[in-house]
């Protein structure tokens, strides 16, 4: 009982701080956001929420996201209180790394359960699935698929790091850039570790998965 009461008390000083971040947020995005508290959320028994298509369901993500933007580390350790508890959330110690497990939180937050398995905080896990896959850096026909990435896929960067689209349309063949959210990353030289929208390199990009469609198309066979 004293662990619980420890761990709600931890989780309400998070969502009274991110109310008063989110009215700071001027991203230029929609102000539509998920209207859910930020809490460590028991996805596994969560129904799904109600959208009015799939670019709405893209958009909610986005906003449960980009509220973090801005919250950073305490010492570039992974350690600050928002991070332990959506790694806690996902079953992962608090101080792990939370690029992969703060994607899977704010879909999670919106009522989506990502097809990872076990894997929430392992990045490879979003891009096990060859049929969710787009794009591949350096594969031949990338420019006659005909599904373009959109807002909140999946982006495998550097060595081993994934963060989200954060525009509606991205054309990895023509376009050199795409801006990105990510968490467990910096804004730049001189910045602490956090939660930041970056502009990407479309040659650092290893791979883009869409694990959203296919879930929707799920859940509305007949849209």
């Amino acid at each position: 009982m004293a662990k619980n009461l420890y761990y709600y008390s931890r989780l309400f000083g998070l969502i009274i701080f991110l109310g008063v971040v989110s009215q700071r947020q001027t991203l230029g995005q929609s102000k539509k956001a998920s209207s859910k508290p930020v809490v460590a959320p028991k996805w596994r028994q969560r129904p799904a929420l109600t959208f009015a298509d799939e670019t709405a369901m893209r958009q909610a993500v986005f906003d449960s996201a980009a509220r973090f933007v801005g919250m950073t580390e305490r010492t570039n350790n992974n350690d600050a209180t928002w991070i332990a508890i959506i790694n806690q959330s996902n079953g992962l110690p608090d101080r792990a790394h939370y690029c992969a497990s703060a994607f899977n939180y704010c879909h999670a937050l919106n009522g989506i359960r990502l097809p990872v398995g076990d894997g929430i905080g392992m990045v490879r896990s979003y891009f096990s699935n060859a049929k969710t896959i787009i794009y591949r850096r350096n594969a031949r026909g990338n420019q006659r698929n005909t599904i373009k990435p959109k807002r909140m896929d999946a982006v495998s960067l550097f060595y081993s790091h994934i963060e989200g689209i954060a525009q509606d349309d991205f054309d990895p063949d023509e376009d050199d850039r795409v801006k990105c959210i990510g968490f467990n990353t910096t804004g730049g030289k001189g910045t602490k570790g956090g939660c930041y929208v970056n502009w990407r390199k479309t040659r650092e990009i290893k791979l883009i998965a869409n694990l959203l469609s296919p879930y929707w198309q799920k859940l509305h066979p007949d849209k």
